[in-house]
């Protein structure tokens, strides 16, 4: 027979169940251990973060304002009660409880980026920047303390020091979903939609809770484009619609098409660029003709005369740049369907990857056209 539980082991399973999401059930736990002791604060914290978790602001803060009470010299809970009041809304109240949680421990690198984020916010500018600063000198193997510093810097409208500050977050801890996001964030603002989407599905990959990145990647981009079949073909039709979406220059277009004439049609059907829909609908006009065509050209050929007047000697590397990378896809193509035809691996796994290889290509791709 068990015995009975302390309060102790209540609070470890609350916050347990809060970390896994679970903000009902932990507010179970933690109204069990205070029955133990309605005065516990550490209790009332817990209970205050369920509030928060639950949007229950009013209650959120009443139980926070009552931990505060309980312990007056805990710099924690004047922290969780800032945070809360910000969580509401309520920024211009926040600053006080965190600043006298920062005031109680002055060190204290989350208390430094709580303050910091909330100056941003009200425009202080720089006196986030120092907060911010501060926080990431005292803990520089913290990634937190680095997405802090680029957030206020972002706000601060130094986009340099915000990207190299995600990047260090990033390289710190590959799993911090904040950095992923903010840096997916960046690229949006530089136009790089191709880079933003990759980042925010990182994010969310990494957090599946995370509404910051879902909202972006809904609000930038919508719904992914889906092959309409899962061959090679649809593959790169999907990876064609992919490219005229996000307007990567002519150049890079013009070099697909060669590759590949059959995405000619959905260039036209998404209005790639003028250099772009001209090549394209040379293709289609010649292959309308058929085999008796005065000029029997094939779609190829026609895109690969348009694109060599528009290119010239710009094309030939370029042109061997996106054959390797389509072989270089062609090759994980053909190994996802013996994979999948062998049984390793499941249908809906299969067809996952070929979304995230198109979204690889395209992002491959757009880079290099960067860099052209």
């Amino acid at each position: 027979m068990n015995g009975p539980v302390d309060s102790g082991a209540l609070k470890q399973r609350a916050r347990a169940l809060l970390e896994l999401g679970r903000a009902e059930d932990a507010l179970l736990e933690v109204h069990r251990a205070l029955g133990m002791n309605p005065n516990d604060p550490e209790c009332l914290e817990i209970e205050g973060l369920c509030r928060l978790r639950l949007g229950e602001h009013a209650l959120a803060l009443d139980a926070l304002g009552r931990a505060i009470a309980e312990a007056p010299n805990s710099p924690h809970a004047h922290y969780l009660y800032g945070f809360a009041l910000r969580e509401a809304g309520r920024s211009e109240e926040a600053k006080v409880p965190l600043e006298t949680a920062l005031r109680l421990d002055p060190d204290e690198p989350v208390y430094l980026r709580a303050l910091a984020e909330l100056s941003s916010d009200l425009r202080l500018h720089e006196a986030a920047l120092g907060l911010a600063r501060r926080a990431a000198e005292l803990a520089p193997d913290r990634s937190a303390n680095h997405v802090t510093y680029g957030y206020v810097a972002s706000q601060a409208g130094d986009k340099v020091l915000a990207r190299a500050e995600y990047e260090r977050a990033v390289s710190l801890d590959p799993s911090d979903a904040a950095a992923w996001n903010n840096l997916g964030c960046l690229d949006l603002e530089a136009g790089r939609v191709l880079k933003a989407r990759a980042r925010f599905r990182e994010a969310l990959r990494l957090d599946p809770r995370g509404e910051r990145a879902q909202r972006n990647l809904r609000m930038v981009l919508g719904p992914a484009p889906q092959p309409r079949d899962r061959s090679w073909p649809g593959t790169v039709e999907a990876l064609a619609a992919e490219l005229a979406r996000a307007k990567v220059d002519r150049l890079l277009l013009l070099a697909f098409l060669l590759e590949e004439p059959r995405a000619a049609q959905v260039f036209v059907r998404w209005r790639g660029r003028g250099a772009a829909i001209s090549a394209a609908a040379t293709a289609l006009a010649l292959s309308a003709m058929g085999t008796g065509a005065v000029l029997p050209l094939s779609v190829g050929a026609a895109v690969a005369g348009a694109t060599w007047l528009a290119t010239r000697s710009a094309m030939p590397e370029l042109r061997l740049g996106v054959r390797r990378a389509l072989a270089r896809g062609r090759h994980e193509h053909e190994r996802l369907w013996r994979d999948w035809l062998s049984g390793a691996m499941l249908r809906e796994a299969r067809d996952q990857a070929i979304d995230l290889l198109v979204e690889r290509l395209a992002i491959a791709l757009a880079e290099r056209e960067e860099l052209r």
